[in-house]
């Protein structure tokens, strides 16, 4: 493609330097693909020879570029064209503009400039040339660290699955973030990016068992497609061996156990915390937040705004099914700083061996106060055989019913009956007990604690535990 370096920001006048390139990929803080006619030899795998004389008059701040060329899809349907800039950038397919940031200024206030990708999709025809333009202004500010780019790049991808997939027993598709957008200091949007949601329904239309796996430190949006696929799995960032974790998981040879440490929303407006939460657009992100909410966010939020998440906080599936019984709690009324154990029968009612983490939730039932309907206050994780059953305890203390008085600076625990509430996660509760504290109680913020001491050993487990991704969805026949 023809490319053009100015020595201004607004493209005026006639270019500094003029050549041919492969790639739109420059990288200024890695000396990539460098507009200078030095950068030009035959070696260069980014660029080819043919540049006009001369070079850019050494301010690199105040840059512009317009690329110009050819694009033929090899597939019809709608194709997702994205640039990542530092910057201002503007693009057109065959004379329509599809992507304009504006004057790509950073983010306003934030202190870790990140470089967030722009995307657009459009309509292209298989075997058809079309005419591509980009403008690049360089701006000010733009950091290369923690994800972020100081240049441009730009690129593209059909959204429409290759009809030999239906071919296939099976297709793996990895959706979700990257560094291109979350990291510190900026935050994402709830959708899938670079219209990931489209790609999913449309090669599951083609393969219908199409297994999804997203990627990324939070939730995001599955509600416009998990119900047109058998399976899908939240591996969060799993770190270097993950790929290897997924296949262990989806092949059989690992049963995944992992617990959602979050909730996940059906639509962003459902979170608890929307309403404080700023409209994310890049340009008008407030620099500070008022959390209104109090206690009442995740999980606590959802049940007291009486909202079903798509996927609640604690969720997580396995290969085999747990069963819960005979709960009991030792003693029945609290006394003092007594440890309090909460007993049940845990049994493996399916036919491999896995771990269920139960969790133990505790309400108050007539509260001074405002307080969540329950919140948890300890979990086990047990590994048991095809049909095994084991007796497990989980304690409480005194702290475990408390909450903070503000006017006394101290943990308060009023006299008044408890719900104690067994499950395999926040939402479904498979037991449920009482436990009644006599007396108001006052309990030091120096000497008490906030834990069991039992707390510690909470993991019982015959097999080291698999710190990987959890399974949200899985269809066994």
């Amino acid at each position: 493609m023809k490319v053009e370096y100015f020595s201004n920001a607004d493209w005026s006048g006639e270019a500094a330097v003029t050549r041919t390139e492969q790639h739109v990929d420059l990288d200024w803080a890695n000396d990539k693909n460098l507009p200078f006619a030095s950068n030009t030899s035959s070696s260069d795998p980014y660029t080819t020879k043919g540049s006009t004389a001369g070079e850019l008059n050494g301010d690199t701040s105040s840059t512009s570029i317009r690329y110009t060329g050819k694009v033929t899809p090899t597939q019809s349907g709608e194709q997702v064209f994205k640039v990542r800039a530092d910057g201002a950038v503007r693009l057109w397919v065959n004379g329509k503009k599809i992507i304009d940031n504006g004057d790509g200024k950073p983010l306003p206030g934030n202190s870790i400039p990140p470089t967030i990708p722009e995307f657009a999709k459009i309509s292209l025809e298989a075997g058809q040339s079309y005419d591509v333009k980009l403008e690049y202004s360089r701006r000010a500010g733009y950091l290369s660290t923690m994800g972020g780019l100081v240049g441009v790049q730009l690129s593209s991808a059909s959204l429409n699955a290759p009809q030999d997939l239906s071919g296939y027993d099976a297709v793996v598709v990895a959706v979700g973030n990257s560094n291109e957008y979350e990291g510190e200091g900026f935050d994402h949007s709830f959708d899938l990016p670079e219209f990931q949601n489209e790609l999913i329904q449309n090669i599951a239309k083609v393969n219908p068992n199409t297994v999804v796996t997203m990627y990324g430190g939070t939730g995001l949006k599955m509600s416009d497609w998990i119900e047109q696929v058998p399976v899908a799995l939240h591996a969060f960032y799993p770190g270097q061996n993950g790929g290897q974790a997924l296949a262990e998981i989806l092949f059989g040879k690992v049963n995944p156990s992992g617990k959602l440490p979050i909730s996940i929303e059906r639509n962003i407006e459902d979170n608890p915390a929307y309403a404080s939460f700023p409209k994310f657009d890049n340009q008008n992100s407030l620099a500070e937040m008022d959390y209104k909410d109090d206690l009442m966010l995740g999980y606590r939020g959802y049940e007291k705004k009486g909202i079903k998440p798509l996927y609640p906080f604690g969720y997580g599936l396995s290969y085999t099914t747990f069963g819960y019984s005979n709960i009991k709690v030792t003693p029945g009324v609290a006394v003092g700083n007594t440890p309090i154990k909460v007993s049940f029968d845990l049994t493996n009612t399916g036919k491999v061996g896995g771990s269920e983490v139960a969790q133990l939730y505790v309400g108050q039932q007539n509260p001074k106060v405002e307080r969540p309907i329950k919140e948890l206050k300890g979990y086990k994780k047990v590994f048991l055989k095809p049909g095994e059953s084991k007796r497990v305890t989980i304690e409480l203390n005194d702290r475990s019913l408390a909450y903070f008085d503000e006017k006394s600076k101290q943990w308060v625990v009023d006299a008044d009956t408890f719900n104690i509430a067994l499950g395999s996660s926040s939402q479904d509760i498979r037991l449920n007990a009482k436990l009644v504290n006599s007396f108001r109680q006052e309990l030091s913020t120096t000497t008490s604690n906030p834990l069991p001491r039992s707390a510690l050993n909470s993991v019982l487990v015959e097999k080291p535990p698999v710190k990987t991704g959890g399974v949200f969805k899985q269809t066994v026949e």
